[in-house]
């Protein structure tokens, strides 16, 4: 009798073993990684098995080198989806933003963007942070910038000086004719028997060219400099990766010479140097500027002097007048017959403001200062990346002379100056 139920029983339960289904492992989700000290994008793929370009793009990541600790990372599991594309209102935050160009872009307010977010410090955002856009109608897509093309054909021939150091110092290493300057050494050596890093090069050549305006264009890895006519026209004696500068000069028809330096300290070497002629209109005779007329402050406009040096001084060697203080200049010159690097600026112009507490702010690469009247407000004269900072005014109901003084010492040139009611 035992025995028969005992049979049963576990025929019953033989059957609803087969006939329950197997539950399979969930999809496994994204993982969370905490970036520390020491880490680099390499090390943290290889801990996960996971390729490094897929943990960049998932990431938003345009520059695999720069981290920092704390910055939280996605690793994207193989079965995890991908995260669903922004749209609407939201931005993600990309490498090399910062929330002053993000408003701009979106045509919105730097701080009505950043109460939106809860953000206490305009400095303060990382890649991959989702910004929510106080705004309903959609930003225009941004427009990509024209790419110069390369030229059909290179300008020569040159004589040439390579030296086996970086200042072009002692005599020269090899001395010899160059068809053109279009090189790309790579890692290896300029001529037979120099160093593979750490040398230099100048070139010399007389042109003649038609009358008109020319753009001068030189494609580095790493400094530059060119001189035309003994002016020096790019100006970027520094270390860097391939990079492009140039400069427009407006020229009289004749003999021209033109002069190009370069060095490489390490790694690949590539250098290139070209022009084109961009319009034919000839140069006209510049009126010197009177010193002893100081054109007056305008209530509608900024008034603004360029100089080619970092201190301001000296007469101008460029003038213009502009509704707004918002450049970005790149690794270009702000206006023609000013350097690209080394130079300043000041602005002047009155403004009306009501009795209230303002926010005097600029963002700038390099330093900038802001003056109210008499009253140094904003004293930030030093070198910079970007960065926006504010300080905070008291004023009376009336017009005030408003002063704002920036200077570029290398690199990309930007500034933006702005002010509201704190």
């Amino acid at each position: 009798m035992y025995r028969k139920w005992f049979l049963i029983t576990l025929t019953i339960a033989l059957v609803l073993m087969i006939s329950i289904p197997s539950v399979s492992a969930s999809p496994k989700s994204n993982i969370v990684h905490i970036v520390q000290a020491g880490e680099t994008l390499y090390s943290i793929a290889r801990r996960y098995g996971v390729d490094v370009n897929t943990i960049a793009r998932y990431n938003g990541i345009v520059n695999p080198n720069y981290l920092y600790a704390g910055q939280r990372l996605v690793i994207p599991t193989s079965k995890a989806p991908a995260p669903p594309p922004v749209s609407g209102n939201v931005h993600v935050v990309q490498a090399g933003e910062n929330l002053l160009r993000i408003a701009l872009r979106y045509g919105v307010d730097v701080w009505a963007l950043a109460r939106a977010n809860n953000i206490t410090n305009l400095n303060h955002i990382y890649v991959g942070q989702r910004l929510v856009i106080p705004r309903t109608t959609p930003a225009p897509a941004p427009q990509p910038k024209p790419q110069p093309t390369w030229p059909s054909s290179w300008p020569g021939p040159w004589s040439a000086e390579y030296f086996d150091n970086v200042s072009l110092s002692g005599d020269p290493y090899v001395t010899r004719e160059d068809e053109s300057i279009n090189f790309n050494w790579g890692w290896g050596p300029p001529a037979g028997g120099m160093p593979t890093n750490a040398f230099s090069v100048r070139w010399t050549g007389t042109f003649h060219l038609d009358a008109g305006t020319y753009r001068f264009y030189a494609k580095i890895d790493d400094g530059v400099r060119v001189y035309l006519d003994g002016e020096r026209i790019i100006n970027s004696w520094r270390d860097g990766g391939f990079r492009l500068y140039t400069a427009d000069r407006a020229l009289e028809a004749g003999e021209h010479t033109i002069q190009v330096e370069y060095y490489d300290r390490m790694q690949v070497a590539r250098v290139h140097f070209w022009w084109k002629l961009i319009s034919f209109t000839a140069p006209t005779a510049t009126p010197a500027p009177d010193t002893a007329a100081t054109p007056k402050p305008s209530e509608v406009e900024w008034y603004g002097e360029f100089f080619n040096n970092e201190e301001l001084a000296g007469d101008p060697v460029a003038t213009h007048r502009v509704p707004y203080i918002g450049f970005e200049w790149g690794t270009g010159s702000p206006l023609p017959g000013v350097w690209q690097d080394h130079f300043s600026a000041r602005w002047t112009r009155k403004i009306h403001l009501n009795t209230d507490h303002y926010r005097f702010c600029a963002m700038s690469d390099d330093g900038v200062r802001i003056w109210v009247g008499d009253t140094l407000v904003l004293d930030e004269w030093h070198a910079s990346a970007g960065d926006a900072r504010c300080n905070a005014y008291w004023a009376k109901t009336g017009v005030y002379d408003v002063k704002v003084e920036y200077y570029e010492h290398g690199g990309d040139a930007l500034i933006y100056v702005w002010w509201e009611p704190h």
